[in-house]
């Protein structure tokens, strides 16, 4: 016997392996549920939520009272379509913890329970996310899918299958790669999941061969069995299972607590996976230009930042793309105030960490530094968005309105370049007077 397999079994008498899990899955979500109160208190709820939610669902209703006419329109395998999307979004749990490692993972028989309770718990999670997104979407699409009660029944239980399996396959793909490599199995796996799950569930769903379909559904219930089985028998796999709850807590609360330690992720990689040489970015080499580059590669390198700009990017090519003239021209003023803003904000955050703290710059020094790295981000974006206006511009009134896209961009050069300037100057009066203040306040 193994020197930890008595203490073991003194707790199987207690508890076993799944209302432990249970207990861990609990308490899981209340942890979870505790850091979105920290936003969603009582007058968020009271003044946001609820209407949002009464107003969403006016509209619902709405639609399903009185459909457009395009809803008609929409394709038979648009249900299929978002399903797959949504079923790929999930990952394995087994609720494994770092306590673990002490004696319970020296138990075969505890090891296997877990993961089998971690199984069912993603297995009922896909099942349960399947069955809302279908009961959404098929009331709604039901004059142009044709299905009935029992074919969305059928369907969303097979997305729940189709997520199972691929729940348990993104869990041996992150257990096999790492760092970039992992990054692009997953996404390539993924795609490939929604390319062949697409046209196989439209032929099932189409109703001409009912055995057929039936057979493929019974195949995949045993995909879903055995892939099961191969995962709870494998051993060694506890780093990354502790990894994988990480990123679970991280992707439930990551909005919330994005600047605590708790939901913080590691770089999927030990190496950089943008600028990875110590080549100068900027021809100029003065001091400032200097600080302003570190600054620069410190963004590049941060994929949450990186992602929200990018994001940021393509909603104000929506927002320019759909508003009117004037009202666009408005937008792209307000927007490029927000990111200046924005990378104010970044540079302050910034300059106050542990490492850059030592430094001990110019006030002088940091607000070039400052302008100098706002004007990197901001141009690119800000002149993008120039570019989009004047093609709206140029799609609506044809002519002479095509030459928009040339000089709006050369028009916006120098207004951008003067709008952080001015904004250079506000934020070094107000750090002035601040310090003004603390200097003449009585102590």
């Amino acid at each position: 016997m193994k020197p930890d397999g008595g203490r073991v079994g003194r707790l199987r008498g207690k508890s076993g392996p799944a209302k432990l899990a249970a207990g861990r899955c609990g308490a899981f979500w209340l942890k979870s549920i505790r850091a979105w109160r920290l936003t969603l208190d009582w007058t968020v709820l009271l003044y946001l939520v609820v209407p949002a939610l009464w107003v969403a669902g006016g509209m619902y209703l709405d639609l399903l009272r009185h459909p457009p006419d395009w809803i008609g329109r929409v394709p038979m395998q648009m249900p299929i379509v978002v399903l797959a999307i949504i079923m790929v979004r999930g990952r394995l749990r087994t609720f494994a913890e770092y306590g673990d490692g002490l004696f319970l993972r020296s138990n075969g028989g505890w090891v296997k329970g877990m993961t089998m309770a971690g199984l069912c718990y993603t297995l009922v999670a896909r099942m349960a996310v399947s069955g809302a997104g279908a009961g959404l979407l098929l009331p709604l699409l039901s004059h142009a899918t044709g299905w009935g009660f029992g074919a969305g029944a059928a369907l969303a239980l097979a997305a729940g299958l189709m997520g199972f399996v691929w729940a348990v396959i993104r869990d041996a793909a992150e257990r096999r790669w790492h760092g970039l490599r992992r990054v692009l199995a997953v996404y390539g796996l993924r795609a490939a999941f929604v390319a062949a799950w697409i046209p196989a569930a439209a032929w099932g769903m189409r109703g001409d061969e009912p055995i057929a379909a039936a057979a493929a559904f019974a195949l995949l219930a045993a995909i879903c069995a055995w892939v099961g089985w191969r995962r709870a028998g494998l051993t060694g796999a506890f780093a990354h299972e502790l990894e994988a709850e990480r990123q679970a807590y991280a992707d439930n609360v990551g909005w919330v607590l994005m600047d605590t330690e708790q939901a913080s992720r590691p770089p999927a990689g030990r190496r950089p996976w943008v600028l990875r040489n110590s080549r100068p970015l900027l021809k100029r080499r003065d001091e400032a230009a200097r600080v302003a580059e570190l600054w620069l590669r410190a963004m590049l390198r941060e994929a949450g930042t990186m992602r929200l700009l990018l994001q940021f990017a393509a909603l104000g090519i929506v927002a320019i793309w759909l508003s009117p003239l004037w009202l666009a021209a408005i937008a792209w003023l307000g927007m490029c105030a927000l990111l200046i803003l924005w990378f104010n904000g970044l540079w302050g955050k910034w300059e106050t960490e542990r490492y850059m703290g030592l430094y001990d710059w110019r006030k002088e020094l940091r607000s070039e530094g400052r302008e100098i790295g706002r004007s990197l981000l901001l141009r690119p974006i800000a002149l993008a968005w120039c570019a989009i206006l004047g093609l709206h511009a140029g799609w609506m009134y044809g002519g002479l309105w095509w030459l928009a896209v040339v000089l709006l961009p050369a028009v916006g050069y120098p207004l951008l370049s003067r709008m952080n300037r001015t904004a250079t100057d506000m934020f070094f009066a107000r750090r002035a007077g601040r310090s003004r203040q603390d200097t003449e306040a009585p102590t």
